[in-house]
């Protein structure tokens, strides 16, 4: 009977402080005894089975051994227990992006990422609508290494590695984070209480059956698509005009190729060269990303596969397919929405390469069209996604856990409702700190880097990106401002290790009560003299040694628009002045409000200070006192 959930584990790394809780079940009434160092605390498991008992003052490191014993005889020992830091990450796929989606970008990531004091629990995916789960369903405490990090939130384990190397204790971070996921699926019923729609939309989904019916509703119709997929492509295939190909530039997009909205299945096809000194070689076929679905043969053979749009396509040509001179590479593209692409973009690269050689790929290639569909593909129903069920089936079952503080990075998929997201934002902040009885729990958001290529340009993002800089008035909240860190063709940006890196800078200040700049300048007020120049103040962060505003690029500031009466912005010149912004031109004189970075991604001459902390997106009526 007596038993421990799955986060006191193995492995597992407890917070240290002036109190830590240990908590498990036992049979109703009996006495619990936990043992760890020089600690004993003892509890009685209530009617529902449920114990509960506090260690203080823990000492940091390990592994240490921790026993739990109950009046009925029953023992558990748990010999590599660690104590230090531990954070909890949530949120929605950039949080939960794996170590072996940047691990190009990070040459030496996985290979030095041995470090016995560096541990992560990852909650798998659950959702629940009745009653909150008292445990995780699996998971397990995995300490740091070759052999275990590329299953790690990358995100994470940057964070947690900063955190190890200055505060020199055990470091464990539990991530709980689903991609796709809007905040209301990490809520409670209690903290959505004023929400009628949400938990609407909840109740949906508690009903008997409801979710079956849907996941086989789903599936018929998911399959009836594909199959009339297959059969139209089989009947294109003995088409006497199939092998005519018709010239295409990739990377690109179908529809600016005179492929508007096209749905169905495409072969795109590159013929290449081969040097000598490549041929036979083992080498690696990089093609950014697509949209939707691939099938990619080099010479006929199959060298990988992928389902859906995000995953970047990266496959091994293996050895001896490779050969002298002419080569051909064939993609059976299934674009099931009409959005169809080889992604273009700085970021994405298109070739065959090794040590031997490189062959760039962009440029001329050629496609048939193998076969069309008349609609779109059905859309699924992300049935995780929605109102309570993540928080009753991942999150709840951590709150008994002792953390130090939360990181948050979430917000892409609250863009559709992104007035409301403010709101939101502060209530799950809020309900976290109840249910974890800490009120000043310390939480860090990531605020939303630049990114567009699937957007259109109505503040959907800007205004996401306001309602996170906003829950920084909560106390003991920071945000960090990320907008140079996206990537404009990419919903998922590598550069992890720098969004961690402010991250932590954020966790010294805010739960260490270290004296380090965490925020960059904030705009004061706008004032205009009712001629031709408006100035807006910036106020620096009280840590800020240098307090010198600047830009990322060490050009003039960009990003800046006025809007008289009528509301409408336009573009306006800006320089630094001391640690002032002063617009210029034949509106500011009329002036009523002035906004900055209000672009799904901004990137000209981004405001920043001396430590290259950003300034926050911001909407300000001239004369309007922020602070």
């Amino acid at each position: 009977m007596l038993r421990l959930p799955r986060l006191i584990s193995s492995g597992c790394v407890l917070q240290q402080g002036e109190k830590t809780r240990i908590f498990g079940f036992a049979g109703p009434g009996e006495t619990v005894t936990v043992r760890l160092q020089n600690c004993t605390a003892c509890g009685t498991a209530g009617g529902d089975g449920r114990f509960d008992v506090y260690l203080k003052n823990l000492r940091p490191g390990g592994p240490f051994l921790m026993t739990v014993e109950s009046t009925s005889g029953e023992r558990i020992r748990l010999d590599d227990v660690y104590v230090g830091e531990v954070w909890l990450g949530s949120g929605q796929s950039n949080m939960e992006l794996p170590v072996a989606r940047v691990r190009d970008r990070y040459p030496g990531a996985v290979e030095d990422s041995e470090n016995p004091d560096i541990h992560m629990f990852q909650v798998s995916e659950c959702c629940e609508f009745g009653n909150p789960l008292e445990d995780c369903r699996s998971g397990e405490w995995k300490t740091a290494g070759p052999e275990t990090v590329l299953n790690f939130s990358a995100l994470c384990l940057f964070f947690a590695q900063y955190l190890e190397a200055h505060c020199k204790v055990p470091v464990g971070i539990i991530n709980v984070s689903l991609g796709g996921s809007p905040a209301e699926a990490w809520m409670s019923r209690e903290a959505l209480a004023e929400e009628p729609r949400a938990l609407a939309e909840a109740d949906v989904w508690r009903a008997p059956g409801n979710i079956e019916r849907q996941q086989r509703a789903d599936a018929a119709a998911a399959e009836a698509w594909e199959a009339e997929l297959r059969r139209r492509d089989s009947s294109c295939a003995e088409d006497p005009g199939r092998d005519e190909w018709s010239r295409i530039r990739m990377p690109g997009f179908l529809a600016d190729n005179g492929l508007e909205d096209f749905i169905g299945c495409i072969w795109l096809r590159r013929r290449f060269l081969v040097p000598r000194g490549m041929a036979g070689t083992k080498a690696s076929l990089w093609l950014g990303t697509m949209t939707d679905s691939d099938d990619t043969y080099v010479n006929g053979v199959l060298v990988g596969q992928t389902a859906y749009q995000y995953p970047p396509r990266k496959y091994q040509i293996p050895e001896g397919l490779l050969q002298e001179g002419e080569n051909e590479l064939l993609i059976r593209l299934v674009c099931r929405s009409g959005r169809g692409r080889l992604t273009p973009g700085p970021g994405k690269v298109y070739r065959v390469f090794n040590a031997q050689g490189v062959v760039e790929l962009a440029g001329t290639w050629e496609f048939r069209i193998s076969c069309r569909m008349d609609r779109p593909a059905p859309e699924q129903t992300f049935i995780s996604w929605m109102p309570t069920g993540l928080y009753n089936g991942m999150l709840h079952p951590c709150q008994n856990y002792t953390v130090k503080g939360i990181l948050w990075y979430q917000g892409e998929s609250n863009d559709k409702r992104p007035r409301s997201y403010g709101r939101l934002l502060k209530k799950l902040i809020c309900s976290w700190r109840k249910e974890w009885g800490k009120e000043r729990l310390p939480f860090l958001i990531v605020q939303l880097p630049g990114f567009e290529i699937d957007l259109t340009e109505d503040g959907s993002w800007p205004m996401i990106r306001q309602a996170q800089q906003q829950a920084s008035e909560l106390p003991d909240t920071a945000v960090t401002v990320n907008l140079d860190l996206g990537e404009k063709d990419d919903l998922h940006p590598t550069g992890k290790r720098k969004v961690a890196r402010r991250l932590y800078l954020a966790a010294l200040r805010i739960a260490y009560g270290e004296k380090v700049p965490c925020t960059g300048p904030v705009p004061v007020e706008a004032v205009s003299d009712g001629s031709s120049t408006l100035r807006i103040t910036f106020a620096f962060d009280v840590e800020d040694a240098e307090k010198i505003l600047t830009t990322t690029d060490g050009k003039a500031p960009g990003e800046f628009e006025l809007a008289g009466a009528d509301g409408v912005y336009s573009p306006a010149e800006a320089e630094i002045c001391r640690n002032t912004v002063l617009l210029k031109g034949e509106n500011t004189g009329t002036a009523v409000s002035v906004r900055y970075a209000w672009r799904n991604a901004p990137d000209r001459g981004l405001l920043c200070s001396a430590s290259g902390l950003l300034t926050s997106p911001f909407e300000l009526s001239v004369k309007d006192i922020l602070l």
